[in-house]
């Protein structure tokens, strides 16, 4: 067994993945299908974005990943 392995040969999790294996697909939304989840306007969405309150990653267009909005959700989550 090599120090980087685990007992069954797998390599080590990253923590920024957490917990999820290196096979697994990373979800990402459009600011469309946030605002429509969320039922709130796009131009809502973007402002949450704006104003940093919900991350969101630059590829050819902004997306939102799944993990990024359910932090966002539990944050703003009325009681």
């Amino acid at each position: 067994m090599t120090p980087n392995r685990s007992a069954d040969g797998a390599a080590p999790r990253d923590p920024a993945h957490r917990g999820r294996t290196p096979r697994e697909q990373i979800r990402f939304f459009t600011i469309a299908e946030v605002a429509e989840i969320v039922r709130v306007s796009t131009r809502t969405v973007r402002r949450w974005i704006k104003s940093r309150k919900l991350a969101a990653h630059s590829f050819p267009m902004l997306r939102i990943a799944e993990s990024d909005l359910e932090a966002f959700l539990a944050q703003h989550r009325h009681p």
